[in-house]
């Protein structure tokens, strides 16, 4: 192998896709994998998304790669006539999909006093957080609101909550600024990420699964990065728990009235949007 693959494309019906990926590898194609066919563009459902379902495409295209490009006849018998149009064939290097992905992700800086990087970016003084663990990385537009909300808001010495936290980056953020931090989120997953995080950037910060309903005490920042449904639902706890700003973000710019209506009980200090997204700071009692 000198670190080249042979790549078949290849659309077939939808009813066909298993059978003809079956074939495929039988042939000797290391991996196959299903992609959408030219033109179609899919609509990826979210949680609050209502209405008809986009219907899956008739076709598929599937993509296999062999080590050697295997004769036109034993494809052609594969395939058994089920394929749309003509199998196209390519060439393609070999990656180290490990390593070349690192490229991509660069250092987020938030103010000279904090930085987000990833272990190999070698920042001294970087929150370092792993890509991948947890959502949470401060390259997405709604993270790096709620950065900057933690930048400009934080109480060294005071309590900060961080709500939905995921990676734990924010709650981190705020102890690297010198909050007593707790990060709180229903994945067990997340929380395991959150602490190694914590782990590696020798910080003392708690994190669990206690729901917001079960918090108890008040915080002089609380952070949430969630939807605009989940916050409308949470507002009362989160209203409960905050003594101080409450600075939300994942919200969808069509859906702020939600988040606004539902935390009209405090002044609304700062509203900033980023392309689709929406982040809002609501000051204290």
């Amino acid at each position: 192998m000198d670190g080249r693959w042979q790549a078949l494309a290849v659309l077939v019906p939808r009813p066909l896709a298993a059978a003809v990926s079956t074939a495929l590898v039988g042939l000797g194609a290391v991996g196959v994998e299903e992609q959408p066919p030219p033109g179609f563009v899919p609509r990826y459902r979210q949680p609050w998304d209502r209405g008809v379902v986009q219907r899956p495409p008739r076709q598929v295209l599937l993509r296999a790669w062999f080590a050697e490009r295997p004769a036109e006849e034993a494809v052609d018998r594969a395939l058994a006539g089920r394929a749309i149009g003509d199998p196209e064939w390519s060439e393609e290097l070999e990656q180290d999909w490990a390593e070349t992905w690192k490229e991509h992700f660069e250092p987020v800086h938030i103010s000279e006093r904090l930085v987000v990087a990833a272990p190999w970016h070698g920042i001294e003084g970087a929150l370092l957080i792993e890509p991948g663990n947890a959502f949470g990385t401060g390259e997405h537009v709604t993270t790096r609101a709620c950065l900057q909300a933690v930048d400009r808001h934080v109480r060294p010495g005071g309590r900060l909550l961080d709500v939905g936290c995921g990676s734990g980056i924010l709650a981190l953020a705020g102890a690297r600024l010198g909050m007593d931090a707790w990060g709180i989120d229903t994945d067990p997953d997340a929380i395991a990420a959150a602490r190694r995080a914590a782990a590696q950037n020798a910080l003392e910060v708690r994190f669990d699964t206690t729901p917001l309903s079960e918090v108890t005490g008040s915080f002089d920042l609380v952070v949430a990065n969630l939807y605009a449904e989940v916050l409308a639902a949470l507002a009362p706890d989160l209203l409960r728990v905050a003594a101080g700003p409450i600075a939300c973000a994942g919200i969808l710019s069509d859906r702020a009235w939600m988040v606004r209506e539902a935390l009209a009980a405090r002044p609304l200090l700062e509203e900033q949007a980023d392309d689709d997204w929406t982040s809002l700071v609501f000051g204290g009692p």
